[in-house]
This record gives structure tokens, sequence and C-alpha cells, in this order.
């Protein structure tokens, strides 16, 4: 969840929103888990409950219950091993649709709201939206390792296997794989990046851990580095659009400009339209380490993909983004960057890049032709007003900045 909100921010983002109240339930452990009480108000015609809109029916999923694990028992001649396996906090990993949070906002005592990204203890196709990845988890278990089957109640897992079998836990999480199998899997992937080209840096690691192998036959663990590439890769191929336009290689000239000053913010210009941000007191953060300058190049790059977002960009191309700065130059072409703010804000940019269907590539541009450099040093005159683009930042940048 996102901070408290009062209503009159929320009313700034979302025109229309409800909230339900925060409630609790409390585990077996005696501990209380928060949920959003989405079925909130009852038995009110007047106002319907979140819940009332959704059909479960529309969310199945393959829970197994006491009889099917007791028949599987009831049919077994000979023993065996059982595991169990539980999710770390199962639902708060499973995203919602950004258009549903108008509708999942909760409010606490002091009648702030709290903007819920994920699925709900609270919403009737928690169990269901939660089962759809579980199922696929179940598949995953049973294809990769050597059990008998796989049993489960919503995060709790049931691992079955025969004495003789050599399947243990650390085996599930600490897998380890050869040289030709890591090599298919970069085969793959690249092919995939000729849909995707928003995510070639994260084969970068991949190629790495080929190189590094001595031993063609010995198999070798996921280092971290691989291991947080694939997530990504993972993620992306779970939420994105399965049918795609294949992008234009050749970049199109569209007159995007940007720069970034500390001494006031943010300027951005495309073709005729602009926009322009003041950073906030302590934008800086309080903790190390501190947000910089590249930071705030990064943004304006992500402020200019929300300019053509509501701009109404066509999907398939490669834009050209000219900066004055080497970094960001550099940013742009290998993707990542070794300074920590940097990096989580292109994280942010590639799923933009992926949601859109479009790709950057760099150019540069001396500071004295940078148009966007007064505008990011406060000064817009000369600008039409009618082209100011007003943007809706995301919620994490909403506090750090102030549009003009």
């Amino acid at each position: 969840m996102f901070r408290p909100f009062t209503h009159k921010e929320v009313h700034e983002h979302f025109p229309f929103f409800r909230s339900n109240p925060l409630g609790a339930v409390i585990n077996g452990d005696g501990s209380l888990r928060p949920i959003n009480d989405l079925s909130f108000p009852r038995d009110n015609p007047a106002i319907p409950s979140v819940n009332s809109f959704v059909d479960a029916d529309n969310f199945p999923t393959t829970w197994d219950d006491f009889n099917q694990v007791s028949r599987f028992f009831r049919g077994r001649s000979k023993p065996c091993l059982l595991a169990l396996f539980n999710w770390e906090k199962a639902y708060r990993q499973i995203p919602t649709a950004k258009d549903q949070w108008p509708y999942l906002l909760a409010q606490d005592f002091e009648e702030k709201l709290y903007v819920d990204t994920r699925i709900t203890f609270g919403g009737v196709a928690g169990c269901g939206s939660f089962g759809r990845p579980a199922d696929a988890w179940k598949l995953l278990m049973m294809k990769e390792f050597d059990l008998v089957t796989v049993f489960r109640w919503v995060d709790d897992n049931l691992f079955i296997k025969e004495l003789d079998s050599d399947v243990d836990m650390t085996a599930v999480v600490e897998r380890k794989f050869t040289y030709n199998q890591v090599k298919v899997l970069a085969g793959q992937l690249n092919h995939v990046s000729y849909l995707l080209p928003q995510l070639w840096c994260y084969l970068c690691g991949l190629y790495a851990w080929l190189k590094s192998w001595k031993t063609l036959k010995a198999k070798r663990p996921v280092t971290a580095t691989v291991k947080l590439d694939l997530e990504h890769w993972m993620l992306t191929l779970c939420s994105f659009k399965e049918t795609r336009i294949i992008p234009n290689p050749e970049p199109t000239e569209i007159g995007w400009m940007g720069d970034a000053s500390t001494s006031y913010g943010i300027g951005v210009l495309i073709g005729r339209h602009w926009a322009q941000f003041q950073l906030a007191e302590g934008w800086e953060g309080t903790t190390k380490p501190h947000r910089n300058i590249a930071w705030v190049e990064t943004v304006a790059i992500q402020i200019g993909i929300c300019m053509l977002q509501k701009l109404g960009v066509r999907a398939g191309k490669t834009l050209i983004v000219w900066t004055d700065n080497t970094t960001t130059e550099a940013t742009i072409r290998n993707r990542r960057s070794h300074d920590f703010h940097v990096n989580e804000q292109w994280k942010a940019i590639q799923r933009m890049l992926v949601e859109l269907q479009i790709d950057l590539v760099a150019k540069r541009v001396t500071s004295a032709e940078n148009k966007a450099d007064a505008l990011s040093r406060g000064d817009s005159s000369g600008l039409e007003p009618n082209f100011q683009v007003p943007v809706m930042l995301p919620l994490d940048l909403d506090l750090l900045f102030w549009q003009h």
C-alpha cells in the first residue's frame, strides 16, 4: 500500500474513486492480518460493495481439498515422504491492474486513504487470482522435479515423493544447470528480444555467466545477477500483450529533448509540446545513497514517456531522445546503471516501454542547442501554454516534483 493520502489528493488522480474500511482478521498464531474489506457496506442496495460487482466464477482455480488428499492416500500401496512448502506473502506478490486502483482504496481510522496495488484477502477474486500462478507453480514443480504429486491449498503446498527419490527442498531452491541448458535459454530469450528489445540489457548476465564457465560438463547454480535478470524476464513475459507489433529498427525523429538541473528541476520538449517540473524540497532523500542529478536526468526520460502516452504514441516505434548528458546517453544505451536510484527508475521506464511497445535510442546535443535547457532552469518563455502537457506522475514520484 502507498502512503496515506487526503481525499483531495486522491481526487486529483482519480476523478471517481471509492474507499473501503481497513479491517483485520486473526491468524492461527494470534497475529493480525490486515484486509481491504471489499464486501463493505453489506446489505445496502444504495451503495453496493466492490465484491458485489465481481463474479467469483470468472476466477476459477483448482485447489486440493481434504477429499482429494485423502483419496490419494487411500489409493497408496506403499509409504512415501511429505514436505510442506509455503509461499511467502502470497497474495501481496500478485499486482492488480492500475485501472482497478480507484476501487481498491482503503481508509484508516483518521479518514486517510491508502492505494492498495496488490490483490487483497478481502476480495472475492483474490483466491482465484492467486490460484492462477499457483496452478502454474505446480505444473513447473511436477515437470522439473522427481515428485509423485503436489497438493496445494491457497499458499500451502504439500510435496509428495517416493522413498528412493533424491529430491529435497534445497534442490528446489538451489537448482543447478549445465552449460548447454543456459546456452539454449540465452538463445531463446535472444530470439524473444526481437519483439522486446527493451530487455536486451537483461541478457548480459546470462552471456557473462556462459563466458565464465570453465568445465562445460559441470553444473553450476544461478548467480545473483542472473537471478535478478531472469526475474525481470519472467515478470515481463507474464504481463505483456502476446500480440505485438514488431518494432521498426529505424529511429524516428520527433523533436524530443530533455534536460534537468538541481537548481530548479526538469524540462521536456516533444515537438511543440512541453512539460516543466520543479523539484520538491527534500527530493534527495534522507537515507544513503541519496538521489542525485543522474537520477533527475533519468526521471526526465520517464516524464517524456508519460507525455508520449498522453499524446498517443504509435506502437512499434523506436524514438530518438536528444540529451546533452553523457551519463544519460550511456544509461539509455545500456538500460542500467551502477547508481541504485537510477537503476530503480530505469526498471520503471522499461516497464512503460514494454507496455507502450516503443523503444528509445539516445543522440547527443550540446547544452547550447538543447532547447529544454531553459525549461529545466524554470524559464518557459516563448512556449505556447496551449501545448503544455499535464502529466500524471507515478505515485513514487508524485511527492518529489511539482508541475508548472
